[in-house]
């Protein structure tokens, strides 16, 4: 299947209806969740412990099917999409960071961001290039060819960053990225953050840091897990933006 982005003008996320349960579980992950995303906004997310944010992100970055609902990422209706499409769409147009950097600590820093780069099959010297560009936007060039274990927390959440914009992707979600960091740390990747919403990017954030929250576009609060078989109907939007136009 050929997929084509809509223009600029449609939304870059739209979820309608998104409901996801683990098997075995009691509870739905989601329940009819609405969100609508546009290019260039950073969206905060926010929400109690077990109300779906990672979750969310994971169905939002291609990572994990919905049991129900529509999900259009740029215009494209990714429940048409297989296995491999997914993937390819997941790599050309989606940046992850997760609560923890994930590196592969035996690697040099530039092993470890050119990775993305190596899976969209770029040539070696067009990977490297790639990948020191990307170090230099989070300030971590100069330790390019240190192995990734011999870094800080918060230098190894730089990398991890540069990771994820390596291929260039219009959209980022990032998973509680400061959570395990100092405050001096904290503050440098959340300013890195907004910086790349001024420089175009979406972004999709979960996080309980409220600098982060006030250079938002909107923050929206994801309710509590509902029951997977409720009785009575509980209601379709459990996302509701405590700030911002809804959707």
């Amino acid at each position: 299947m050929t997929v084509t982005p809509a223009s600029l003008a449609a939304p870059l996320i739209e979820l309608r209806g998104i409901g996801v349960r683990y098997p075995g579980a009691a509870t739905e992950a989601l329940h009819g969740i609405d969100l609508t995303v546009g290019h260039g906004e950073l969206v905060t997310l926010t929400g109690p412990v077990g109300s779906g944010k990672s979750t969310l992100l994971s169905v939002v970055g291609l990572l994990l099917r919905p049991a129900t609902g529509s999900y259009l990422l740029n215009g494209i209706d990714t429940a048409r999409l297989g296995d491999r499409e997914r993937a390819s769409l997941r790599c050309r147009q989606i940046g992850s960071v997760f609560q923890r950097p994930a590196l592969l600590p035996a690697r040099s820093v530039l092993e470890n961001v050119m990775l993305p780069v190596l899976y969209a099959g770029l040539p070696r010297r067009r990977r490297t290039i790639a990948a020191l560009d990307a170090l230099d936007r989070v300030g971590m060039a100069s330790v390019a060819h240190v192995a990734a274990r011999e870094l800080a927390g918060g230098e190894q959440q730089l990398v991890a960053i540069a990771r994820a914009i390596v291929t260039e992707p219009s959209l980022l979600v990032c998973d509680d990225p400061t959570a395990d960091l100092d405050d001096a740390a904290a503050t440098k990747i959340v300013s890195l953050i907004v910086g790349l919403r001024l420089d175009g990017r979406t972004l999709l954030v979960v996080t309980k840091d409220q600098l982060a929250a006030a250079y938002s576009s909107r923050t929206v609060t994801i309710g509590a897990v509902v029951p997977a078989e409720p009785r009575t109907p509980i209601g379709t939007k459990t996302t509701v933006p405590t700030s911002g136009v809804w959707p």
